[in-house]
């Protein structure tokens, strides 16, 4: 972790900020390489509030108005259960009521920056949130979302790592737009998929209605796209575009995997972060084969035995991991 961005976040959440350190963290959060950090730091935070509550018993406290005002602004989130062996995974739930206690003390104290929200998912998990402005959005397995509680200014901003559907609510005067770290996306109000994991290779951008405009990270032209374009961008700065179904956009919220002319090493990441393993891959094929196809809430056994096949692979299942060969 990165000491420094440990102490200038802990800064921001005790309003000691100044103007040029408030500017970084905003550049940190478009960078999206801050949730280690972040979370730690909200566990120290909880840590110490806790112990100062347990010391001062302030029977002023309210627990139930706590969450009642929490709810007024963030809609629970709702686990969509996927595959029967997750039944039963816990969320992050130190991290979920930190955020809430910095919410309601930024209303208490008038903090003069805005309290920032986090949601966070787990391996073949799913969560949905309604944000403020009415916006909802659906966050896939292994994915962070990070946004303000209220969108003040003339924008609204939120902050991804992962993947996530968006159903933005409409509004002319103040754009809604996604950071990644890669790709900046934004629209005034349409629904759309982004698919941007740090580890991962490439980011993709999928439009289900309206018009999304999209570009890198060092911005030199803006990708307009319609509904049923998606658009893929490589860490060699390269763009993509080419069309996909609403239903393949769609699939992941039902528990669908899709894979449209993918490769082994584009499919790996995702089994990962759906089924909760690891899966290495002891061979490289040269060239490897393309493979098109659909997997409806099918075991990890029927899914690499189909790939295999279409792949033209061995693999061996041992516990959590899978060797390729």
């Amino acid at each position: 972790m990165d000491q420094e961005i440990i102490e200038l976040l802990k800064k921001y959440i005790s309003n000691n900020c100044s103007p040029n350190e408030l500017k970084k963290v905003s550049q940190l959060m478009k960078s999206g390489n801050f949730q280690d950090e972040w979370e730690l730091v909200l566990r120290e935070e909880a840590a110490a509030d806790m112990a100062d509550d347990a010391s001062t018993h302030d029977p002023a406290f309210d627990a139930e108005g706590v969450f009642k005002k929490i709810n007024k602004t963030i809609k629970p989130a709702r686990q969509i259960k996927m595959q029967p062996w997750l039944i039963g995974v816990a969320a992050t739930l130190l991290i979920t009521l930190s955020i809430g206690y910095l919410f309601l003390n930024n209303q208490a104290t008038s903090f003069n920056h805005p309290a920032v929200l986090q949601l966070t998912t787990l391996a073949g998990q799913q969560k949905q949130i309604t944000l403020a402005d009415g916006t909802q959005i659906i966050l896939n397995c292994r994915s962070t979302l990070t946004c303000t509680a209220q969108f003040d200014g003339n924008k609204r901003e939120v902050y991804l790592d992962g993947e996530a559907f968006f159903n933005v609510k409409h509004d002319d005067k103040k754009p809604f737009i996604v950071h990644t770290g890669r790709l900046n996306v934004q629209v005034l109000g349409t629904s759309f998929n982004v698919q941007s994991y740090r580890a991962d290779n490439r980011a993709v951008v999928s439009v289900a209605s309206g018009k999304v405009g999209v570009n890198g990270a060092k911005p030199t032209s803006t990708y307009m796209l319609l509904p049923g374009d998606r658009l893929s961008y490589n860490r060699k700065n390269e763009f993509k575009k080419d069309n996909i179904s609403i239903d393949e956009i769609m699939g992941w919220q039902k528990g669908i995997l899709s894979f449209h002319l993918e490769t082994i090493h584009d499919i790996v990441p995702v089994l990962e972060r759906y089924y909760g393993i690891t899966i290495h891959i002891d061979h490289e094929q040269k060239p490897e084969k393309q493979v098109t196809a659909n997997f409806n809430r099918k075991t990890l056994p029927q899914v690499l035995e189909i790939l295999s096949q279409t792949a033209g692979f061995n693999y061996v299942i041992h516990k959590n991991e899978v060797h390729i060969n």
